[in-house]
């Protein structure tokens, strides 16, 4: 037990506890740093490859830096209009929709109008109405919160105009960072800290890029998929069924009974509904046997029940920056975890033949 108790161990157990205290009383704006690290390690390979055609280092970094923001502002002024004029029209057509599930009940009830009144017909189209706008009136107010609160307005104005800047300094020093954080680690650990790192390395490139990049492909294939069945809000709902499959089967789940209630309340003919039912099946083909085993791989080594236990346990610990930290964090653990149970099965006590004194 004294073994442990040495002065490194002790000074370095107290120095972790205050770098966990201090990242909680200052989670709030922790975002752009954060994001601005994530974004540095996916468009790091991106520099390394400029310079390769002899680009200086901060040369590279501005151009990749201004790209990735010029990429960003057009995806926004293509892609954000057309969601916000269908979230618009959405908005303004739950009436319209309320009104169709209402009929669609009440002819479901006429079956039993010999044992229920119209006074309580009437009775029940009100509680029903009701709830629908108890419902809008809540989310209208949460939005209403968000969006007033002078914290949700600087972390916007933060993440807009302190994430690039960031994103540039931890993109240009990138080599220094690693130099300084190699410079840590003690002399007699480096080749294992090194084999470990590689792991990580390796798990969290081919996950992050490899799944960033099915999202995107899914979304545009959605959007356009049912657009053209003629399903409304179609590139609304296709953009947030790419989105979501970053949370294995919950965009492929989140799309299609999303498309389901739409072409329900559209009033679908059968051969819309046969459209939308090979759209989604050409969706879940493409992305478990193309897009995945190629973009992300089959040696990533997070298991899609690990993905989804990370994600939500990161956004009960620490909301949505617990979100975005969730899958590099359990990438890591799993790491770690896969190399003590190798090395857990190479002791004497696995194996059964501890030396008898």
């Amino acid at each position: 037990m004294k073994a442990y108790l040495t002065k490194t161990n002790i000074i370095l157990t107290v120095a972790v506890l205050i770098l966990i205290w201090f990242t909680a009383s200052v989670e709030s704006i922790l975002m752009p740093f954060i994001l601005a690290f994530v974004l540095a390690y996916i468009l790091h390979p991106m520099v390394v490859r400029l310079e390769k055609w002899r680009f200086g280092r901060g040369a590279a970094t501005g151009l990749v830096v201004t790209g990735f923001c010029l990429f960003v502002v057009a995806v926004f002024l293509i892609i954000v209009p057309v969601l916000q004029a269908q979230v618009l029209d959405f908005t303004r057509r739950i009436p319209q929709f309320s009104a169709s599930v209402w009929n669609h009940l009440k002819t479901i009830l006429m079956y039993t109008k010999e044992n229920m009144s119209q006074a309580q017909l009437a009775e029940l189209s009100d509680a029903v109405s009701q709830s629908v706008v108890s419902v809008l009136n809540a989310i209208g107010s949460s939005v209403s919160r968000v969006l007033s609160s002078g914290i949700a307005v600087f972390n916007m104005l933060a993440l807009i105009v302190i994430t690039p800047v960031v994103l540039f300094y931890v993109l240009r020093d990138w080599r220094e960072v690693q130099m300084q954080v190699k410079e840590l680690v003690p002399k007699d650990k480096e080749e294992d800290v090194k084999s470990i790192w590689r792991e990580i390395n390796m798990t969290l490139a081919g996950f992050i890029r490899g799944q960033a990049m099915v999202c995107v492909i899914l979304g545009f294939f959605y959007g356009v998929g049912l657009s053209l069945v003629g399903l409304d809000f179609g590139i609304f709902v296709g953009m947030l069924s790419g989105l979501l499959s970053f949370v294995p089967y919950f965009g492929f789940g989140t799309g299609l009974i999303l498309s389901l209630f739409l072409g329900f309340m559209q009033g679908f003919s059968w051969g819309q509904w046969g459209g939308l039912a090979v759209v989604f099946s050409l969706g879940q083909i493409l992305e478990s046997y193309i897009l995945t085993p190629y973009l992300v791989g089959n040696k990533v080594g997070l298991h899609p029940v690990w993905v989804i236990f990370a994600l939500l346990a990161g956004g009960v610990l620490a909301g949505f920056l617990g979100i975005l930290i969730a899958v590099p964090v359990a990438a890591v653990i799993g790491v770690l975890v896969r190399r003590g149970l190798r090395w857990y099965k190479k002791t004497s006590f696995y194996t059964g033949k501890a030396e008898r004194k």
